[in-house]
Formats: structure tokens, C-alpha cells, sequence
């Protein structure tokens, strides 16, 4: 059975856009707050060989506007912990790609890099965070923004009661499709999102969406039964290499306890001898103690388990 696609898969989310450039236009009119025109969607028409290679949730959708701006949507369902350097790493790389040799610097269009999370990125309060180069202390002097970030934090979103009749956070409710009162809410304000909902309906009975579907489903279980081959054989090895760690770790606290013990042993029994000996020869209990270290206490009991009669002195 195919896997249900949500709007927030990264396959899905690049078929739709791509297809419904109308959508699209709505969607980044209502992020960057102006009426933009579309030049042409950038987008890898094999769509198989995509669900094949993205596994991890992360898309690249690039959109050049006739302005000669461009831009690039960014989904990521996981927090892989590279979300700055990766959207840093694409706008460099989309700066630098722009001039040919002896093109003015003058000639280079903006880049704009909207980052749509499916988790908490920021430590504020606020689910869409723009970015903006400013001159410290003159706050209000913009400087060198030739780079712009949105950051958009869908679980943030969902978890606070957005204003519905916003177009940007329709069109959020239509891609987070998590808080199904919020979509009928969208839906209700909006005739292009109920449009859109019905158009995701179809999208997602295509038989090439659901073959889609069904190679990422089967990527997932080889990747699941990969890790669960490894982890068993890593747990094997650790418990292998364990016990014979065990064993060499025992044997050499055996023969060093075991040498420990024997010195101590040793000694004790030199210690013995030489207090019978001296005994015999009628040393006194002061004088033994001298010779061997022992206290007048282990003299004694080791002349009387010996049974010598020793005259004290």
C-alpha cells in the first residue's frame, strides 16, 4: 500500500508548486508582502530519481522571478542541525553562479532563501523571521542585503491561534495540514486554498505521485532494516569484543590481585619464620618486633600457634 503524502513531504511539496506556478505566486506574494512575477520554476521533471536521492525531508525548489531575483524554498521535516549553513552555503553559491567572466558586480540580482521547518529553530516567539542587514546603532540603515532569509517554523505555528483571515498563514495551515480547524478555516476565507485542497486531492491519486509514494515508502523500510542489520551486528560485535575484553581484563586483574596476594602472603610467612627463629634464640618480644615490623600483638600469636615456649624478657 502507497504511503499518504502530505503537503510537507518534500516530493509532494515540489510536485505541487512546480505544477500550480498560480499557487505559488500566491504563496511568495503573501511571504514577501509584493506582487511578484514569475519567470520560470526551476524544478528536476524526474520526479522518481528525486523521491530516489531526497530521503532525509530536504527540497530544493528555485524560482526566478522577471525582476532576476532568485529564489529558493526550502522544506525540511528534520532537524539535521545545518539549516544556516546549508541556506548560507545555497545563497553563496547562487551569487557566485550569476557572473560570467568581466560581468559587472553591478549586474547581480538579489537571492532570497525561504526556509520552511517542520521544528523550533529560533528561541522567539514569532514563526516567520526575515532577516535584515542593518549598521549597528543607526538600526534603521539597511546595509548589503543582497542575500534575504526567511526562517518559517510550521510547529510553532500550529501551536499559537493565527490570525486565519492573514493569506500567509492560510496558505501555512494548507502546507502544515496538521490543525485541520485551521485548513477549514483557510478554506473558508480563501477560494484559492479550498481550490488548492481539492487540487492536493488529485495530485495525490496520480499514479505517478503514488509510485512516488511507494518507492519512498520502500526506500524507508531498506533504510530501517539497514540500521536494524547494523545495530544487531554492532551489538554481537560489542558483546563479543566485550567478553573478550572481559576476560583479558580479569585475567590481568587475576594474576596482578594474584601477585598482590602472594607478596603479601610472603611476607607474612617470612615475617613468621623469622619471628620462630628468633623466638628459639630467646630475642625478646621488643627486639623481634624491630626485626620483623610486626606489633607485639602478631608476635604472640604466631609464637603461640607455633607452640614455642619463648622466656619474655
Amino acid at each position: 500500500m502507497a504511503e499518504k503524502l502530505v503537503m510537507k513531504d518534500d516530493i509532494l511539496f515540489k510536485a505541487f508548486f512546480s505544477r500550480k506556478e498560480n499557487y505559488l505566486k500566491s504563496f511568495l506574494n503573501a511571504i514577501l508582502g509584493k506582487d511578484i512575477k514569475i519567470k520560470k520554476v526551476i524544478h528536476d521533471a524526474r520526479l522518481e530519481q528525486l523521491a530516489k536521492e531526497n530521503k532525509y525531508g530536504i527540497l530544493d525548489l528555485e524560482v526566478e522571478l522577471e525582476s532576476g531575483e532568485l529564489i529558493n524554498i526550502e522544506m525540511q521535516v528534520k532537524d539535521h542541525k545545518n539549516i544556516e549553513p546549508r541556506t548560507t552555503f545555497y545563497a553563496s553559491k547562487k551569487i557566485v553562479e550569476q557572473l560570467e567572466p568581466r560581468q559587472n558586480y553591478n549586474e547581480l540580482k538579489k537571492v532570497i532563501v525561504i526556509a520552511l521547518l517542520d521544528y523550533i529553530l529560533i528561541d522567539l516567539p514569532d514563526y516567520l523571521t526575515e532577516t535584515v542587514r542593518v549598521v549597528r546603532g543607526h538600526e534603521e540603515y539597511e546595509l548589503n542585503n543582497q542575500v534575504k532569509y526567511y526562517y518559517i517554523e510550521l510547529e510553532k505555528f500550529r501551536k499559537q491561534n493565527p490570525d486565519m483571515r492573514n493569506v500567509l498563514n492560510q496558505w501555512l495551515a494548507f502546507i502544515d495540514m496538521e490543525r485541520r480547524d485551521l485548513l477549514e478555516m483557510a478554506m473558508k476565507e480563501n477560494k484559492e486554498i479550498k481550490k488548492a485542497v481539492e487540487d492536493y486531492e488529485v495530485l495525490t491519486g496520480d499514479e505517478e505521485v503514488k509510485r512516488i509514494a511507494e518507492i519512498r515508502l520502500m526506500s524507508k523500510l531498506e533504510e530501517n532494516a539497514a540500521l536494524a542489520s547494523a545495530k544487531a551486528k554492532g551489538t554481537e560485535e560489542g558483546l563479543k569484543q566485550g567478553k573478550e575484553e572481559g576476560l583479558k581484563q580479569g585475567k590481568e586483574e587475576g594474576l596482578k590481585q594474584g601477585k598482590e596476594e602472594g607478596l603479601k602472603q610472603g611476607k607474612e610467612e617470612e615475617a613468621r619464620k623469622i619471628t620462630v627463629r628468633l623466638a628459639k634464640m630467646n630475642f625478646t618480644e621488643e627486639q623481634i618486633q624491630d626485626a620483623t615490623g610486626l606489633s607485639i600483638d602478631e608476635i604472640r600469636k604466631i609464637i603461640k600457634d607455633e607452640n614455642w615456649k619463648v622466656k619474655i624478657y
